[in-house]
């Protein structure tokens, strides 16, 4: 007998085909039982033969029970094939943060750790020993830190081959790093149902790493270790001597090629934001569609390293909706502002586990010109002048920082991808800082290494992967703002991504406040601004608002009363004065006046020599009082910037 699977069944994997197929060989060989075993005695008669039926009854009722049980093994694996989430962590983490990572444990007995995703090949894993008897500051490792010592499934001897591991972020900050290489039990926790447990996961189990400040200055210890999200199907490696290969896993790649769980090896990944509750979503075999909007963009990685680069022409700056927070509504070609040798576009590669945006300091230099930000040497980042009346205003409104890229695929040359300003507005805290210090996260490379966009951009950014030597693709888009879906809208994702028809604008109503459209103010370029806040990043005056002192209002006001009291008094002195010099050419004029010069009205008809009647006065106006208030905002001439502190 042949049995053939329908078309649906037999995607879903071998083992799930193997279980259908030996339920239906079941259910022929029950037919085939009751035929021989039920029919037959039914042509005879006697005690013998009802005891036969009896038995062919029972042992009918036993195979279709066995059928029903290989049935809903069945189903329970089919409900599995599909693309796989990686839950993110409850905590956040720092030091230059907030930022999310994912809850995942190794080993038996199994000991969580909380990793950021990103990279590919080895994971990297912070063992116990990178705190223990450390002098950096603290806090280290609070995302967990893994003891093999205390694992059954760890092997940390087949592997001879030491890491080649410089940084724990792709060089995008300095670090000093050794690790050796070992496989280890990965087990990714599931909702309703036991977890995924991915056996010999590619690690390279960190023994130490200190993370360096540009000016090379002490250093701070790491709080997380990574997930590396492929990129081959397996990481083998050749021990030589005649021996076979190990093959280390990785993920997605076990998933498709040994689990068959996934359609394919690919990911998609949306790292949200902590601050602004917008959860990490990051999905093997697919992508969460509602993390997509409006076009994508899809270009070949690097066959050499696997990098996600791309062409970056310009970065803009930009309002949404309502006024602009800056003297201007719309400011381009920032990317060669300060540096004419860029040309039109540098290019860039996006990085997960990169924190800033890794970009030449003259580009950073030219953003920070129209922030109130004050650059700090030892951290190589940006502070946000918090006590300026410019910085409210800039990262609660509609405002945003644009990237442009361009695009292969689209129809359109290029593609954009907008980050407001909200999403720039990080934490420094411990060890890089004693306390919560606000920054600007735009720093060059360490070492002269690539360009790279890091997470700081993926908040607003939406990543998809697929993994293949031959035609490998990646994908980018503009990812949602708050108000994102609270049901993930699961695709696979097997040759292309498609977005969502949703509104960019809408994913942040409610999030931001727009600034009342106002005409009281227009700058050089006749664009209306609001009134108040004009852009600068000069430091805030050091007594603009002292505790027991005056109000920048009350300091307003008082000025304004002076003004108007100077302006009062010329202005009586200037009447007194013409008053007597009026009462001094007419006493002349009446000594030398010439007899019967006066008209029939009685008026004297004959204008005084040497003196002519000014024009009549104008009619007197109301006095104008203005309300208290701030005076409108002038446009201050931006100086360099200076290094403080």
């Amino acid at each position: 007998m042949q049995l053939k699977l329908p078309g649906r069944l037999t995607r879903l994997g071998d083992e799930a085909s193997d279980y259908i197929l030996l339920s239906l060989t079941l259910e022929w060989l029950d037919l085939e039982f009751q035929r021989s075993w039920y029919l037959r005695p039914r042509l005879a008669s006697g005690e013998g033969a009802i005891s036969s039926v009896r038995l062919a009854v029972m042992l009918s009722h036993v195979i279709r029970y066995l059928f029903a049980l290989f049935c809903m093994v069945a189903c329970s694996r089919a409900i599995d094939v599909g693309p796989v989430q990686l839950l993110p962590s409850s905590n956040f983490y720092g030091p230059d943060g907030p930022w999310q990572a994912i809850n995942v444990s190794l080993g038996d007995p199994p000991q969580s750790v909380q990793l950021l995703p990103g990279g590919i090949y080895q994971s990297l894993i912070l063992s116990n020993g990178v705190c223990s008897g450390s002098s950096l500051p603290q806090p280290c490792g609070v995302g967990g830190l893994y003891n093999i010592r205390n694992s059954n499934t760890a092997d940390n001897t087949s592997i001879q081959m030491v890491p080649n591991i410089q940084s724990i972020d792709g060089g995008a900050t300095q670090s000093v790093v050794t690790a050796i290489s070992i496989t280890e039990q990965l087990q990714i926790p599931r909702i309703g149902n036991s977890p995924w447990n991915v056996p010999n996961l590619s690690i390279a189990l960190v023994e130490n790493i200190s993370i360096s400040f540009p000016s090379g200055s002490g250093g701070y210890p790491a709080e997380l270790g990574s997930l590396a999200l492929g990129s081959a199907i397996n990481q083998s490696f050749t021990l030589g001597s005649g021996s076979p290969d190990i093959n280390a896993s990785l993920i997605p790649g076990w998933f498709f090629a040994q689990e068959k769980v996934i359609a394919a090896n690919t990911y998609g990944l949306h790292i949200g934001s902590a601050a602004l509750g917008i959860p990490l979503s990051l999905w093997l075999g697919g992508y969460d569609r509602s993390r997509v909007l409006g076009p994508v963009s899809s270009q070949a990685y690097s066959t050499q390293d696997g990098s996600l680069v791309i062409d970056l022409l310009d970065i803009e700056i930009g309002v949404d909706n309502g006024a602009s927070p800056f003297n201007f509504s719309e400011r381009r070609n920032i990317l060669n502002q300060g540096n004419s040798s860029i040309g039109e576009s540098i290019t860039v590669s996006m990085n997960s586990l990169a924190p800033y945006l890794h970009l030449p300091k003259s580009v950073c230099d030219a953003i920070a010109s129209y922030l109130p930000v004050s650059y700090q040497s030892k951290y190589g980042l940006y502070l946000w002048n918090t006590n300026d009346p410019h910085f409210k205003p800039i990262i609660t409104s509609p405002s945003y920082l644009s990237f442009i890229f361009r695009a292969t695929n689209l129809q359109q040359p290029n593609i954009t991808i907008k980050v407001p300003f909200q999403l720039l507005n990080l934490t420094l805290q411990a060890p890089i800082t004693n306390k919560p210090t606000q920054y600007f996260p735009c720093r060059p490379p360490s070492g002269g290494g690539e360009y790279t966009l890091g997470r700081a951009f993926l908040q607003a950014a939406f990543l998809g992967v697929i993994w293949d030597p031959q035609a490998g693709l990646w994908f980018l888009a503009q990812a949602p703002g708050p108000n994102t879906a609270q049901t993930s809208q699961q695709v696979p994702l097997t040759t292309t991504v498609s977005g969502s028809s949703n509104s960019w604008s809408d994913s942040w109503t409610g999030h931001w406040t727009p600034i009342k459209e106002t005409t009281s103010t227009v700058n050089a370029t006749n664009s209306t601004v609001p009134e108040g806040p004009t852009t600068t990043t000069a430091p805030p005056a050091a007594n603009s608002s002292s505790p027991g002192g005056l109000s920048t209002g009350a300091k307003a006001g008082i000025g304004v009363g002076c003004a108007a009291a100077v302006a009062t008094i010329i202005a009586v002195a200037l009447f007194v004065y013409r008053s007597r010099s009026h009462a001094r050419l007419a006493s002349a004029a009446s000594s030398h006046e010439t007899p019967n010069a006066m008209g029939p009205d009685g008026h004297n008809n004959i204008p005084l020599k040497g003196y002519y009647a000014p024009p009549p006065p104008p009619p007197e106006k109301p006095l104008l009082v203005e309300a208290p208030g701030p005076e409108p905002a002038e446009l201050v001439v931006q100086e360099p910037l200076h290094e403080i502190g």
